[in-house]
């Protein structure tokens, strides 16, 4: 834990699912990216080979929809085992491809609040959940994780969920919640909206959250936030959490779940973020959707020149 915050910072990887759309490969809204795990393994190891080599330090294999109730509505879900151990033999094969030493590296294993057709309203009940998250992480372990990247947070119940599911196999996890802008009262308030669309304030679910949580390795993070949501949410984190924090922001808008490239932050502008949080004390820094190699590549550039 002491080796994945300390200083220097170290560097996540960015998006690959938004990184797969980017090479030509089709997005289904149903299953987002696990489809290419099926057909398209080679282009799933090249992204991730790419941000090795961009300097990336911690790398979330691609297992962001690969719950049961993810894949059971695409008539996948007998192919469960076999996809999420996929999704960390492709990460190996890529450090191996570029000859870096695995052992200075960390493979996290996302599980997310995805479900089929991004309609949070299909998601099972907390008991099948439950099931579910814990099948889920027991396949990951097994396959050769080293943390868990717990992803798109925004409710207190299906979070504490989430957490109930990982913790008996003690890895370290980030904790990755998502927040946007109060659009209905204080506009400089940042937010969470829950399952039934209420909106709280960042402040009060993570008094709620951190409050519960018994698990002793977590690194709460601000991820898939735009830019600006981030910077303010790092601080309402930080204020409440003394201890190593992450950012992983998104960039650019989504149409029916495809994104518009043209809208992404060029790779200075996102340096340029970056580096204020590491100076505030961000630990970890990486990219969500929109945010490539290239991104990460400009960071690294940037702070070794430092």
């Amino acid at each position: 834990m002491q080796m994945l915050t300390g200083d220097p910072p170290n560097l996540m990887d960015g998006a690959l699912g938004t990184e797969l759309e980017r090479r030509g490969l089709p997005i289904e809204e149903q299953g987002w990216s696990a489809m290419a795990l099926q057909q398209h393994g080679v282009i799933v190891q090249s992204i991730h080979e790419d941000y090795l080599r961009a300097g990336s330090v911690i790398h979330i294999v691609n297992s962001f929809a690969l719950a049961r109730h993810v894949l059971k509505p695409v008539g996948l879900a007998e192919r469960l085992e076999w996809m999420n151990r996929q999704s960390v033999n492709l990460f190996d094969r890529a450090v191996s491809a570029t000859g870096l030493d695995r052992n200075g590296l960390w493979a996290a294993g996302s599980i997310s609040t995805f479900s089929a057709n991004s309609d949070r309203s299909k998601l099972p009940k907390s008991r099948e959940l439950l099931k579910n998250y814990q099948e889920q992480a027991g396949v990951l372990v097994d396959a050769g994780v080293d943390l868990f990247a717990l992803e798109m947070l925004f409710d207190v119940d299906l979070s504490l969920t989430m957490l109930e599911a990982v913790e008996p196999f003690g890895l370290p996890l980030i904790l990755g919640l998502t927040c946007e802008w109060d659009r209905e009262g204080n506009k400089d308030q940042v937010v969470t909206r829950s399952l039934d669309g209420v909106s709280r304030s960042l402040g009060e679910v993570l008094n709620e959250l951190l409050g519960c949580c018994r698990h002793h390795k977590i690194i709460p993070a601000i991820m898939h936030s735009d830019i600006d949501v981030t910077h303010a949410a790092l601080g309402i984190l930080r204020q409440q959490f003394n201890a190593p924090v992450a950012a992983y922001p998104n960039s650019g808008s989504f149409s029916n779940l495809r994104m518009n490239f043209d809208s992404v932050c060029s790779p200075r502008e996102f340096a340029n973020a970056s580096i204020d949080w590491i100076q505030e004390g961000v630990s970890i820094v990486g990219g969500c959707c929109g945010i490539g190699p290239k991104h990460i590549a400009e960071l690294r550039t940037r702070l070794i020149s430092k």
